[in-house]
């Protein structure tokens, strides 16, 4: 799809008022049905395309934002919007489209059915206060459709990308060679980097503008080579940041991933000092998450930040220590882990204090690098204080949303079975992360899951990088 119809197509769903969606969406497919009968095979094949996907997104969660009035005035009954959409997979099939008309059916059940945009649907209609973000570089609008309104990457995610879709992203690296002779591999790594967050920005960007800046972020992770130099990691930040104003042409819809490491404490405080935000991630614990809630509350002068909990990359580690305890049901006793862990961090640090917490407002908890369903299913609350955002990947959405689920808004506070925390207490990994004072601060950079998650994007940053500067 080109950028232009892409355009048209978030235009219709996020720039057309409410009450006047209806007539305008009749004038752009009359223009459409009087041009396609005289219109190139190229251009006709563009316009049915273009039908298609329209015919999808009134059925989507694209619809909920603006056209349904979760953040606007005004709202398009549910019944209409699907009567559009029947309407215009009939032209499609008048048109002998069959094809692109039984495309549109498909995936409009498979939203219908789809788990994570019933969670979404409860969110921006109160049932609870749980958002979720497509945890990859790529694949967003897909995952738009179903609700998500933020995106992570990190190097390991970005090289994935250019992968998967080489025809598109090796012209992208070798313009931008030709463009900048000079660069060398961190700043071309870095340009490159800058490419696939744009892409995401600015599919995420008319959420981020109806929502007053509060929602539609997507997360860019500074450098792992630098995890434990915070001078560079501010510089690099900074550079990056006036990169992405240019590009966007306003305050970028992007928060910097800082690692949870001893210096990362200093670079989150400094960027959001300068109205950059953060999401922290290599982020495992209680005691990282008191670190880095404290720095941002007291520090930040931007309005979002996250710190995320990297679910999976802290149970699986957890599990092979009750294994080698001798723990007969480790494998299902581990998926508690993060559950305890992030219970206890939002009543200390997200309640209000007469409820007992901080009141911590600027940072918000972000699960992810989930294992399975029950990582979702236990991260839905509906507390008032702060929400939670869940990032997903693409794997984890699709199993997710396999089977019909019961979603409870308060899934989080689903208790540990009876015995459980006790035998978490078996792994000293568990003992660091869910006691406040598990470990100091000296100690995040040799915590077991900081140092292989580091490790593991570090070589993923390498084969980035070699990639980038391959000529």
């Amino acid at each position: 799809m080109t950028e232009e119809s892409l355009q048209i197509l978030q235009d219709l769903m996020f720039k057309v008022k409410p009450d006047s969606f209806v007539t305008e969406l009749n004038a752009w497919q009359a223009e459409l049905k009087a041009e396609y009968p005289s219109a190139g095979d190229e251009r006709q094949a563009e316009i049915a395309e273009l039908i298609c996907e329209n015919a999808i997104d009134m059925c989507s969660a694209l619809t909920y934002w603006n056209l349904r009035g979760a953040y606007s005035s005004g709202s398009v009954d549910e019944e209409v919007l699907k009567g559009e959409a029947q309407q215009a997979i009939a032209l499609l099939r008048e048109w002998g489209r069959s094809d692109l008309a039984e495309r549109a059916e498909q995936q409009i059940a498979a939203l219908e059915a789809s788990n994570l945009l019933k969670l979404t649907r409860m969110t921006l209609f109160g049932d609870c206060n749980t958002y979720w973000g497509n945890d990859y570089a790529a694949g967003l609008r897909e995952a738009m459709r179903k609700g998500a309104c933020m995106v992570t990457t990190n190097p390991v995610l970005v090289n994935i990308a250019r992968k998967e879709d080489p025809d598109y992203w090796t012209p992208v690296r070798d313009k931008l060679q030709q463009d900048h002779p000079d660069y060398g591999p961190t700043d071309l790594a870095y340009a490159m980097t800058i490419q696939v967050v744009v892409q995401n920005a600015k599919l995420l960007r008319p959420i981020w503008e109806l929502t007053d800046a509060a929602i539609g972020y997507v997360s860019l992770q500074l450098s792992p080579k630098n995890a434990t130099d915070a001078e560079q990691m501010i510089k690099e930040a900074k550079w990056v940041w006036e990169q992405l104003t240019q590009e966007l042409g306003g305050t970028p819809n992007c928060v910097f991933k800082v690692p949870g490491t001893k210096a990362g404490i200093d670079v989150a405080a400094e960027l959001t000092r300068s109205a950059m935000g953060v999401n922290v991630t290599v982020n495992f614990s209680l005691p990282q998450q008191i670190a880095f809630a404290g720095a941002i509350e007291k520090n930040s002068n931007t309005k979002v930040s996250y710190r995320t909990q990297m679910d999976g990359r802290v149970d699986d580690p957890i599990g092979e220590e009750l294994k080698e305890a001798g723990l007969s049901d480790w494998e299902e006793v581990k998926t508690w882990a993060t559950t305890a862990i992030r219970q206890r961090e939002y009543r200390m640090l997200c309640f209000e204090p007469q409820r007992g917490g901080l009141g911590f407002k600027k940072s918000i908890p972000l699960p992810a690098s989930g294992r399975g369903p029950w990582n979702i299913l236990r991260a839905i609350h509906s507390e008032p204080e702060v929400p939670i955002f869940i990032t997903v990947f693409p794997n984890r959405q699709e199993e997710f949303d396999s089977e019909p689920r019961e979603l409870d808004p308060n899934g989080m506070w689903t208790p540990l079975p009876k015995g459980h925390l006790e035998k978490l207490y078996k792994s000293k990994l568990f003992r660091q992360a869910y006691e406040p004072d598990g470990m100091t601060v000296d100690e995040f950079d040799t915590y077991l899951p900081v140092v292989k998650t580091l490790t593991q994007f570090s070589e993923g940053y390498d084969d980035f990088v070699a990639w980038v500067t391959e000529r």
